[in-house]
């Protein structure tokens, strides 16, 4: 990183300053720079919760889907530090809701495995794959219960995830919830199944 302007834009991000990541972006700091790690000054902004450096950065030409080494993207960093407003923001500017990290990880199974269920309300409104699998063959369905996040695993329920995907153990969603112990799930998960079985028939 040989603009010093471009240094400086990074620590603005990460302090969430408006007036100065303007006032360096005019300098000619570049907005899709990248750090050691490959994170961009659009990371830094999102993992912070920075909405509106985010939104100087997008509307300054940041690309939303740059991806680092760890494979993780502006809207996967703000769904793990659960930024509801930034996930907003990077979903109505075009940002990949269905990207997976390094682990296999969609910015949906991140919010399922927070419990974050505004969050993924949102990813699911903006199109997010509800039956995408992680490296473990598990899907938000799976990670919800797993996480005992009751809620998140209603909406998901809701939403018509399916509930007869095994993960690479052999597991269903019920699996996991009966050993979680968790019985209304798991009469919620036999009650659907039940009726899947009903259309079929």
């Amino acid at each position: 990183m040989n603009n010093p302007y471009t240094e400086q834009l990074f620590k603005a991000c990460e302090q969430g300053s408006v007036e100065n990541a303007l006032l360096l972006i005019d300098k000619g700091a570049e907005v899709n720079a990248t750090d050691g790690n490959g994170s961009t000054p659009l990371m830094y902004a999102s993992m912070n919760g920075f909405a509106d450096t985010a939104r100087v950065l997008i509307d300054n030409g940041a690309d939303c889907n740059v991806k680092n080494r760890q494979g993780l993207t502006a809207l996967t960093y703000a769904c793990w530090n659960k930024h509801t407003g930034i996930i907003r923001l990077l979903i109505s500017r075009g940002a990949d809701v269905d990207v997976k990290d390094s682990n296999g990880d969609t910015p949906l199974m991140c919010s399922c495995k927070n419990g974050q269920v505004e969050a993924a309300t949102l990813l699911i409104g903006g199109g997010a794959d509800i039956n995408a699998a992680d490296r473990q063959g598990d899907t938000p369905l799976i990670c919800a219960i797993a996480g005992k996040y009751v809620g998140m695993a209603n909406l998901l329920i809701t939403r018509g995830a399916d509930i007869t995907v095994k993960n690479h153990h052999d597991k269903t969603a019920i699996d996991v919830a009966t050993e979680k112990g968790l019985a209304r799930i798991v009469n919620d998960l036999k009650y659907k199944l039940q009726e899947l079985q009903r259309r079929r028939a």
